[in-house]
C-alpha cells in the first residue's frame, strides 16, 4: 500500500477515527494492530520475518537486563573495590556475548538476503576459472518491506540496553510496536525505543484540529514533492542517464541536476508524508532533513541529510570504533610524532569506516560501495587538511564569516554531491565512468542536438523546476528565519491561509506526473 495511494488515505482515517474514539490506555493497541495490518496488505510473509525479530530480540534485550540486574545484587554486598570492579566486569562480559548474539541475529538477516546474491555474483567468475562450466546459481530471495530500518533500530535498542541507557521493555507487545510502527517502516525516520515510548505510552493523545491542520499540511506538501516533482524530475534524469553516451557534457551535468531534485523531493516527500501521518495520532518523530542542499561542506551535508540514520552511524560505529583501544594506541603512537595527526587519524579512519558501512546499506553493488566511500573519503581529507585550508583562508585573506564565502561553499559542496550520484542511481561502474568521461569532454558540445524529449515533455521540466524552486525558497525561509512554516501559515489571515491550501491541494492531481513510480527508499 503506497503512501500517495488512496488506499493508504483511506487506511489512516480509519485508524485515526478508532485510535480517537478509544480511552488513551488502549490506543496504542490500534497502531499496533495498525502496523500489522499495513505489513500484511504489503505481503503477509513479512509478518515472518518482523514477528520473528521482534521476540528473538525482545528475549536478548530481557535476558541482558536480567544480567545486570543480577549484577548489581551481588555487587552491592561486595565492599572491596577491586573484587567489586572484577564483578562489573564478569558482568560486562556477559551482557557483550548475549548482545553479539543479538547484533549477529539481526544484521544476519539483513546480510543474508540483501547481500547473498551479491556475493555469489562476485565468486562465479573465480568458481568456473577454478571449475570450467560450473556455476552457482542466484537465489530467488524475499527482502521484507523496511528491511533495513527496522533491523537499524532493533540494533540500536540492544546497544542501548547493553550499554545501560536504560532498561530493557518488559511488555513484548509494547515492544512490538516500536519496531513495526507503521509510518516508519516505508522508509524511516531509524527511531529510538526510549522516544517512542514516551510518544506512545506516557503521553496524553487528544484529537486536536490545529494539530490535524499542521499534519495534514505537511502530507500534502510530502504529496506534492513526490508526485509533481520526483516524479517529472525522473522522467528527464532517467532519459539522460539511460542515453548519456549521446549527450554532451552539460545535458549529462543537468540530468545529475535533475536526479539531485528527484532523491531529495522523493526522499524527503516520503519523510514528510511519514511525519505528518504520524502527527496525526499525536506522535512525534524525529527530524530526517535540515536543508540539506544549503550544506556548507560534504561533512555537513550529512548532518542534514538522513539525520537518523547519520546520528546512529556516529553513535553506534564511529564513536566506539573511534574510542577502541586499538585507535586509542594508534592515536597516541602518532602523537608522540604529530599532536594533530594523533587527533585527525582515528578521526579520518572512523569516517571512512561509517561511509563504507552507508555505501553497502544503500546496496549489494561496487558503485554503492565507492560511492559511500567518495564521500568518507571526502570527509576524511577535509578533515587532515583542516589547519592548510584555515592558514590558506587566512594568507589570502579570505572573510569567512561573508555571504559571499557561504555562497561559494553552499555551491561547491552542491556540485560535489551531484558528482557523487555518478556512483548512485547506475547500472555498474560501467556506467559511472562512461557518464563521468561525457561529462568531462568538453568538445561534444554540438551533441545538445541529441537531446530529446520524446520520453517527456518541455512542460515535465517546466513543472519540476518550478515547483522545486518553491520548496528552495520555503527552504531558504527555514534556513534564515530559523522558524516553523506550518506556524507562519497558520498565522495568516484565514482567506490568504486557505487560499495557499486550496492552491496545494489542487496542485497536486493538476500537476502529477502521468507515470508514478514508488519511493526509492521504501526498497531498503
Amino acid at each position: 500500500m503506497a503512501f500517495t495511494s488512496f488506499g493508504f488515505i483511506i487506511f489512516v482515517s480509519a485508524a485515526g477515527l478508532l485510535y480517537y474514539l478509544l480511552p488513551k490506555r488502549f490506543q496504542w493497541t490500534v497502531l499496533l494492530l495498525a502496523s500489522y495490518a499495513f505489513y500484511a496488505i504489503a505481503n503477509p510473509k513479512g509478518l515472518l520475518y518482523i514477528g520473528g525479530t521482534t521476540i528473538v530480540t525482545f528475549l536478548i534485550a530481557r535476558r541482558m537486563q536480567r544480567i545486570q540486574d543480577r549484577g548489581d545484587e551481588k555487587t552491592l554486598g561486595i565492599a572491596d573495590k577491586a573484587e567489586k570492579k572484577e564483578a562489573r566486569a564478569r558482568t560486562k562480559k556477559r551482557k557483550k556475548a548475549v548482545c553479539a548474539v543479538g547484533i549477529v541475529f539481526c544484521f544476519g538477516i539483513l546480510a543474508f538476503l540483501k547481500y547473498t546474491n551479491f556475493i555469489i555474483a562476485e565468486l562465479t567468475p573465480l568458481l568456473q576459472r577454478l571449475s570450467p562450466g560450473r556455476q552457482i546459481s542466484m537465489l530467488d530471495l524475499f527482502v521484507p518491506m523496511g528491511l533495513s530500518f527496522y533491523t537499524f533500530s532493533v540494533a540500536g535498542y540492544l546497544f542501548d540496553i547493553y550499554y545501560g541507557k536504560y532498561r530493557a521493555e518488559e511488555n513484548i507487545f509494547h515492544y512490538a510496536l516500536f519496531i513495526s510502527y507503521f509510518p516508519t517502516l516505508v522508509q524511516g525516520p531509524i527511531s529510538r525505543e526510549n522516544a517512542l515510548r514516551h510518544e506512545f505510552f506516557e503521553k496524553e493523545h487528544k484529537f486536536s484540529l490545529t494539530e490535524a491542520e499542521f499534519a495534514i499540511q505537511r502530507i500534502l506538501w510530502g504529496f506534492l514533492k513526490k508526485l509533481v516533482i520526483a516524479d517529472r524530475a525522473s522522467q528527464v534524469s532517467k532519459y539522460i542517464f539511460e542515453n548519456y553516451e549521446s549527450q554532451a557534457w552539460f545535458i549529462v551535468l543537468f540530468g545529475l541536476f535533475m536526479y539531485s531534485v528527484e532523491l531529495y523531493a522523493d526522499f524527503s516527500g516520503g519523510m514528510d508524508v511519514a511525519l505528518g501521518v504520524s502527527e496525526l495520532f499525536g506522535i512525534k518523530l524525529s527530524e530526517n532533513f535540515r536543508q540539506p542542499y544549503f550544506a556548507t561542506s560534504v561533512a555537513d551535508f550529512w548532518r542534514r541529510w538522513h539525520i537518523t540514520l547519520g546520528q546512529w552511524m556516529k553513535d553506534y560505529v564511529f564513536y566506539p570504533f573511534s574510542l577502541s583501544s586499538g585507535m586509542q594506541k594508534l592515536g597516541k603512537s602518532l602523537a608522540a610524532k604529530s599532536r594533530y595527526l594523533g587527533r585527525t587519524i582515528p578521526m579520518c579512519l572512523g569516517n571512512l569506516l561509517v561511509f563504507f558501512l552507508v555505501g553497502l546499506w544503500h546496496g549489494a553493488e561496487w558503485h554503492f560501495i565507492l560511492y559511500g566511500m567518495f564521500h568518507g573519503g571526502i570527509i576524511a581529507f577535509s578533515i587532515l587538511m583542516e589547519r592548510a585550508y584555515k592558514t590558506s583562508a587566512d594568507a589570502l585573506h579570505i572573510n569567512r564569516t561573508s555571504k559571499a564565502w557561504k555562497i561559494w561553499q553552499i555551491t561547491r559542496t552542491f556540485l560535489i554531491i551531484n558528482l557523487g550520484c555518478l556512483l548512485d542511481e547506475v547500472r555498474d561502474l560501467k556506467q559511472s565512468f562512461g557518464m563521468a568521461k561525457q561529462l568531462f569532454d568538453f568538445s561534444n558540445f554540438k551533441l545538445v542536438e541529441n537531446f530529446s524529449t520524446k520520453s517527456f515533455d518541455k512542460f515535465t521540466i517546466g513543472i519540476s523546476l518550478f515547483f522545486f524552486a518553491c520548496v528552495f525558497f520555503v527552504s531558504l525561509y527555514k534556513e534564515n528565519k530559523k522558524g516553523s512554516v506550518r506556524e507562519r501559515i497558520a498565522s495568516l489571515p484565514l482567506v490568504i491561509r486557505w487560499g495557499l491550501y486550496l492552491a496545494l491541494i489542487f496542485s497536486i492531481p493538476a500537476f502529477q506526473a502521468s507515470d508514478t513510480i514508488g519511493f526509492m527508499y521504501a526498497k531498503f
